[in-house]
């Protein structure tokens, strides 16, 4: 057993000279452990595998350093704090995080849990893996583009309900209209049917719409957003 845990050891430094970071997956129940050992902890089974960690995760919890806790042989990797972590294979470690300022560090605790990335280290002669934080000018784009994805989403699913309300009230077929098809050039017809549209959509979205805000948005896509601006009703 010697012997094997020599050469696990072995490989793993190795593999960290080469960029990169490696766990044992097993087989049988899919549990990944890194730092990598022979027998999987969440069945027991010693028939494990070389698995590449994605490198990704999130920091759960952030420890500050102070005068007690900062290590003289990390100095030339400050600014960093300690934490638990969680990478996406499911392991929790308490571990190195570099990249954390009295600035940041404000911020990613007031988004925790933070994206953080595995970077390899120079350590007195050997290679190790730490983790460092995601840059937070490149979190904020991700979210706002999340954001924004999630409204389009959204926008989609209330224009899909729309064009079967209006399709409907106007006799139209659903795959003619668009978010652009138009209520004054498109969609000709009596006041009334649009008067008509509008009491239909405020019982289909279960919101309250007066006809002035309705008539103003002009076109299908313009109503569709105008519904989910709107609260729902009581």
């Amino acid at each position: 057993m010697g012997v094997k845990l020599e050469l696990l050891v072995k490989r793993y430094y190795e593999a960290l000279e080469e960029g990169k970071v490696l766990g044992r997956k097993c087989p049988k129940c899919g549990n990944v452990e890194w730092p990598p050992v022979y027998a999987c902890n969440a069945c027991g089974s010693t028939e494990t595998e070389w698995y590449e960690m994605s490198g990704k995760g999130v920091l759960e919890t952030v420890i500050g350093t102070t005068v007690m806790n900062l290590n003289p042989a990390l100095k030339e990797y400050e600014p960093y704090v300690y934490g638990e972590v969680k990478v996406a294979e499911g392991i929790q470690r308490n571990a190195l995080i570099l990249g954390v300022d009295k600035k940041t560090e404000k911020y990613v605790r007031a988004h925790l849990p933070y994206p953080i990335h595995m970077e390899i280290i120079q350590r007195d002669g050997f290679k190790t893996a730490v983790f460092r934080i995601d840059d937070p000018a490149e979190v904020e784009k991700a979210a706002e583009e999340k954001k924004e994805a999630a409204v389009e989403v959204k926008s989609s699913d209330t224009l899909e309900r729309l064009k079967k309300l209006v399709a409907k009230a106007y006799k139209k077929d659903v795959a003619e209209l668009t978010a652009d098809t138009s209520f004054e050039g498109d969609l000709t017809g009596p006041s009334v049917i649009f008067v008509g549209l509008v009491a239909q959509v405020e019982d289909e979205f279960d919101k309250l719409i007066s006809i002035t805000e309705a008539s103003a948005t002009k076109t299908l896509g313009g109503l569709a957003a105008l519904i989910d601006s709107m609260p729902d009703e009581d």
